[in-house]
Order: C-alpha cells, then sequence, then structure tokens
C-alpha cells in the first residue's frame, strides 16, 4: 500500500476510536431481529463504525459466529455516520475502507476501473431499492455517499473497488483474484476476473476487492423475493429479454444473453456506452448478502459514439440456491435505463 500521510492515517485511527466508543450500528446481530426492544438511534454527530462484526457475504463455517475480517486477513467496509438515515430523506455517510492488515485504504490506492475508482452498490434487504452510484472525496479524505432511502428498511452497501499495483498491495501466489476473461463476475469469495486494458476501463494486474456491511434506516421488514422468475422487463420503450444458455446451479458459471428490441419489436443496436460498457448487471440474492457484478462479453465501446446490441452475454457464478434479483443498467437516447429480473438458482 501506499503510505498514508500521517494526517489522514490519525484521521481515520480517530474515526475507528470513536466509532466503537460510540454504538455500532446493528451491534453485532446483522441476522436482523429488530424487535421492539433494538435500539438502533444515532444521534447526530456520533460516528458509528461498522464492518467488524458484520457477515460481510463470506462463508463463515456451521457455527455463524462473527469475527474481525482483519484479523482474518480480509479487507473491511465500516461507515462514519453523522445524521440518522430516514427514508425519503437525502442522506450523506462515508466510507472507510481497510485492507486485510486493518490500514486504511485511500484513494491513492485504487485503481481506475470502469471509469471510476470506487463502484458503490446500495439495496434493501427485499432487493426492491437498488442504487449504483460513485462517491466524491470528502474534505477529510474519506468517501462520501449521498442517497435517498426508499423504505424504512435494512439496507446493504457494497463496496467495489481494485487495488493499483503498488508492491505492498501485491499479495502475490496468495491472491485469489484471477485476471482472465472480459467479465467481472463478483460473489462473496468468487474469483474477480478482468480481461484486457481497454480504455482504461480494467486495471491492469489489479486486485478486486467486494466488501459490505449492513445500514439500518428502519425497522420495516419487505416483502420475501418470488420464488418464480421474472425474465423480461420494459423501461423507457425498450424490453430487455433474460435467457440463460444452459441450467442455473450453485457453483457453475452460467453463461446468460440479454437481448433488446425496441417499441416496434425490431432488435435495438443503440445502446450508448454507460461506465466503460454497454451494460452493468448487478445481482443479489435473497437478503443480500452475496452479489455478483459483470458486465457485457465481447465488444466493448471505443468512444461516446460506440453503440451496441442487441445482444449482450454475461456470465455469473451463483453461491446460493433460491431467487436472485438481478439488476441491469443502460442508456439510450442519452437516457439510463434501469430493469430487473428474477432468476432462480438450484443446488
Amino acid at each position: 500500500m501506499k503510505a498514508i500521510q500521517p494526517s489522514h492515517r490519525s484521521l481515520l485511527l480517530a474515526l475507528g476510536l470513536l466509532a466503537l466508543a460510540g454504538c455500532s450500528q446493528g451491534g453485532d446481530n446483522h441476522g436482523h431481529d429488530h424487535g421492539p426492544d433494538a435500539d438502533h438511534a444515532h444521534d447526530a454527530g456520533d460516528l458509528h463504525e461498522h464492518g467488524a462484526e458484520d457477515d460481510h457475504g463470506h462463508e463463515h463455517g456451521d457455527d455463524g459466529d462473527h469475527h474481525d475480517h482483519a484479523a482474518h486477513g480480509e479487507p473491511v467496509l465500516g461507515f462514519a455516520l453523522t445524521d440518522t438515515p430516514v427514508a425519503g430523506q437525502p442522506f450523506t455517510f462515508s466510507l472507510i475502507l481497510s485492507d486485510a492488515e486493518g490500514l486504511p485504504v485511500g484513494a491513492e490506492d485504487l485503481a481506475t476501473v470502469h471509469d471510476h475508482k470506487l463502484h458503490v452498490l446500495i439495496v434493501d434487504e427485499a432487493l426492491e431499492d437498488y442504487t449504483h452510484t460513485h462517491p466524491a472525496l470528502g474534505p477529510d479524505g474519506l468517501y462520501q455517499v449521498t442517497f435517498t432511502p426508499e423504505y424504512g428498511r435494512t439496507y446493504r452497501v457494497w463496496a467495489d473497488y481494485t487495488l493499483a499495483e503498488t508492491g505492498e498491495h501485491d499479495h502475490g501466489d496468495d491472491d485469489h483474484h484471477g485476471h482472465g476473461e472480459d467479465d467481472h463476475s463478483h460473489a462473496e469469495d468468487d474469483h474477480h476476473d478482468h480481461g484486457d486494458d481497454h480504455d482504461n476501463h480494467h486495471a491492469m494486474g489489479g486486485n478486486a476487492i467486494t466488501v459490505s456491511e449492513a445500514l439500518i434506516v428502519g425497522e420495516a421488514a419487505g416483502p420475501e423475493l418470488p420464488q418464480t422468475e421474472t425474465l423480461t422487463a420494459s423501461a423507457g420503450g425498450l424490453t430487455y429479454t433474460l435467457q440463460p444458455d444452459g441450467p442455473v446451479t450453485v457453483g457453475a458459471p452460467v453463461r446468460m444473453t440479454v437481448t433488446v428490441t425496441g417499441a416496434d419489436g425490431a432488435p435495438f443496436q443503440a445502446l450508448e456506452p454507460i461506465m466503460g460498457a454497454y451494460a452493468h448487471l448487478v445481482g443479489f440474492n435473497a437478503g443480500a448478502t452475496e452479489m455478483v457484478h459483470a458486465h457485457p462479453e465481447g465488444d466493448h465501446p471505443h468512444g461516446a459514439n460506440s453503440r451496441g446490441g442487441p445482444d449482450l452475454q454475461f456470465e455469473v457464478t451463483f453461491k446460493e440456491p433460491g431467487p436472485h434479483r438481478l439488476f441491469l443498467q443502460t442508456v439510450a437516447n442519452g437516457e439510463e435505463r434501469s430493469v430487473s429480473f428474477t432468476m432462480m438458482a438450484a443446488e
């Protein structure tokens, strides 16, 4: 890791100490048993760090005990909160990124991937309210996220980033992030594949990291994810149809094709670039404790005037059986469109 300036390191360590002295949002119970006696209030001005005890989508064995991820060689995501999140109101909080040794990860440590150094994905546990954002650095050197939660529920915040090659971040043979096809498929402990470096959208030799933490906005419970598939969706005059190329089973890569058609039913071939690709696909299991993040294989944009479609091919690997909700983002006619699908994964 690059050297952190003393002022930056001192600030982050102070945030961590204040966070531990304050209340951790949700405590160590992120099974989310929010009874009437549960106290999740946040006093304005308090700093709450989340991440040391939560389940970050990694397998933990049969006992289910939470543990300190940094102590076990895993990166951690924490928050610094100065306000109480309220449904329907804009809310800003800062991210605290730590590496496997517990040291702070700053902007200078991150590589640019798909036009941004940091991708933040936020979804409620019922998978109804989804946000994909790219936070800006605040005056304190931390990334600040602003979003408006639609529901008073528990949300899950995912940070997706790639470490720049600096030697100290190069984990050599111990690194589990392979570099292969043109697909970024991210699941809880899945390998992260990166293809050729094109237009600086893929980091050469970088180490991809995906971490998450729960953010409690309220005690409301959302509906359960349906057990039936929905593989067609429409938005902005376009129809998107998702078709897997074979059986969808846990632990096995599955290739799927999204076909885009216009209002007249004809193939749509005018998809515009979005974050260095023609689409972004992000999926979650029920409860949002696992995530997959993929980009289309094959042709990619070579400038603002590039156009793609009608077929987009992705490859993902699901880690848990049952329903998954997949969110697809595209841009057409200068407008961003977001649709969702529901797909079942078998044992």
